[in-house]
């Protein structure tokens, strides 16, 4: 096996830290509340005459997101300021209440919101920080390896096929191989390919508005994403993203980061070691 470089300590990775540790109280998905009960898991805030404010941080692509369910109209309550709830618990009981999540009514935020990731909680979880050139290996929420990565060759998110970017998004191990590699890119490889389903639901919508993709096949991205599938790769969003070696010593520090069409650069005497500790089906979260 590949020697590694195991992690001695985390702070060379802040945003990575930052990312994973983000959600004190995680939301795993939302429902529209009935009557006076939390939309999700989350932490109470506010609670002041009939008004109660809970607040919800949960993982969206590769963003964390918090918002805010607020509940007027409450006779008597069941909670108080700091309480953690779950979702589903009562937090009062009125007879006429507004419930609205940041504002908006809660059927509309919740849709497509039903189940949400929690990355900390994956049996195994990579985070690559694409611009601080370091990838970290997780296993149920503790760090256990570290690697110094390249990118693309231009700086920015992927957004379009040829644009040699690097993705940012929330994205799936689909395939998982040693080779032997053809054509002519094969050295490239450096002995070791672990490809990503990239486009991802959001970057299909994006690709929508964009006239990338039309709606049939934004549609079809977003289901496979969902089931950690393939996804289609000859769009005008792209495809072929993944991690892989090169086809020799690189040097980061002396002549820069960018090097591949989009993907993940990794050392070639590391990649290897890199591809026993991904399997299948490993989440991946670009920053």
């Amino acid at each position: 096996m590949t020697p590694l470089l195991v992690l001695a300590a985390l702070a060379s990775t802040p945003r990575i830290d930052d990312y994973v540790a983000a959600c004190a109280v995680p939301v795993d998905g939302f429902v529209v509340p009935r009557g006076a009960a939390a939309a999700a898991a989350g932490k109470v805030l506010v609670v002041k005459g009939g008004h109660v404010e809970v607040s919800h941080c949960f993982f969206e692509n590769a963003d964390v997101r918090v918002v805010h369910t607020v509940v007027d109209g409450l006779t008597s309550l069941e909670v108080k300021e700091g309480d953690v709830v779950a979702r589903g618990q009562r937090l009062g009981r009125g007879a006429k209440l507004s419930v609205s999540v940041d504002g908006l009514a809660p059927a509309f935020f919740v849709r497509g919101r039903e189940r949400l990731v929690v990355p900390g909680r994956e049996a195994v979880l990579v985070v690559v920080d694409v611009e601080g050139h370091r990838a970290v290996r997780f296993e149920a929420g503790a760090a256990t390896h570290e690697w110094e990565v390249g990118r693309g060759q231009a700086e920015g998110p992927k957004e379009a096929r040829g644009d040699l970017r690097t993705p940012r998004g929330l994205y799936f191990v689909v395939e998982h191989t040693t080779g032997p590699f053809g054509g002519d890119f094969a050295e490239y490889f450096g002995g070791a390919w672990v490809k990503v389903n990239y486009p991802n639901a959001f970057d299909a919508e994006r690709g929508v508005d964009a006239g990338l993709v039309t709606r049939q096949q934004a549609d079809d991205i977003s289901a496979k994403w969902k089931r950690r599938a393939a996804v289609p790769q000859r769009t005008k969003l792209g495809g072929g993203i993944g991690f892989h070696g090169w086809n020799a010593p690189w040097d980061g520090a002396d002549g820069g980061y960018g090097l591949s069409w989009g993907c993940v650069v990794m050392h070639p005497e590391e990649v290897r070691g890199f591809y026993e500790l991904v399997p299948l089906g490993t989440m991946v979260v670009l920053l």
